[in-house]
């Protein structure tokens, strides 16, 4: 986002009377203090911790009693930006949280994940405070098809909160053990709430790296 610095307005009247005693007279001075606007622009910002960098999932691990992809990280901790799942097999659902991180000194923004690589043997299960707007997006955009998706945040987020795209990804019960995958790969895209009354309004503002 663009900064512009705006001018800044100071304010200061002087106050002068006069009064007079025949042809002598006494000038009486005041000044008040100054007023100062200043006026800054404010960023849309993901978070640009290292380690987060704005996006990223917790780790995963194979749970030695239950054999499944767990997170190994716990509970509201995101430390990478990629995992790599194994073995799988049909029907098997593995965890997996793409989250995107807002910077402490963001504005509020509506806030939208470009998804790349759906398979329609990995069924992806995405939170309910995301909707898919990929129709909505290709209108707005003026694009006449897309080999993506793309989800947006119900709501606005605001300086550093974290949002949850999705947590789960269940494998097809037809994959045999010549299936392949493509990675699904997750981008995001931040723009400010400010003049946008819903998502849908900022969507001709979205642009994904």
């Amino acid at each position: 986002m663009k900064k512009t610095k705006l001018v800044t307005l100071l304010g200061a009247i002087s106050l002068l009377g006069a009064i007079g005693a025949g042809s002598t007279f006494a000038y009486l001075t005041s000044t008040t203090g100054t007023v100062t606007n200043t006026f800054t622009v404010g960023n849309v910002n993901f978070d640009d911790d290292p380690l987060t960098g704005g996006l990223s999932e917790s780790k995963v691990a194979r749970d030695e009693n239950s054999n499944l992809y767990v997170d190994a990280d716990g509970t509201g901790e995101w430390t990478v930006k990629e995992n790599k799942y194994e073995d799988l097999v049909a029907g098997e659902v593995v965890y997996k949280d793409p989250t995107v991180h807002m910077a402490d000194d963001s504005q509020d923004a509506w806030v939208f994940a470009k998804i790349v690589n759906e398979n329609p043997e990995l069924t992806i299960t995405y939170a309910s405070d995301w909707v898919d707007v990929t129709d909505a997006y290709k209108t707005a955009q003026n694009l006449n098809d897309i080999d993506y998706k793309v989800y947006a945040k119900k709501d606005v987020i605001s300086k550093s909160a974290h949002s949850t795209i999705f947590e789960e990804v269940t494998v097809g019960n037809n994959v045999t053990e010549d299936t392949t995958f493509t990675d699904i790969k997750v981008s995001a895209c931040a723009v400010q709430a400010a003049g946008f009354e819903n998502y849908t309004d900022a969507l001709a503002q979205v642009s994904f790296n």
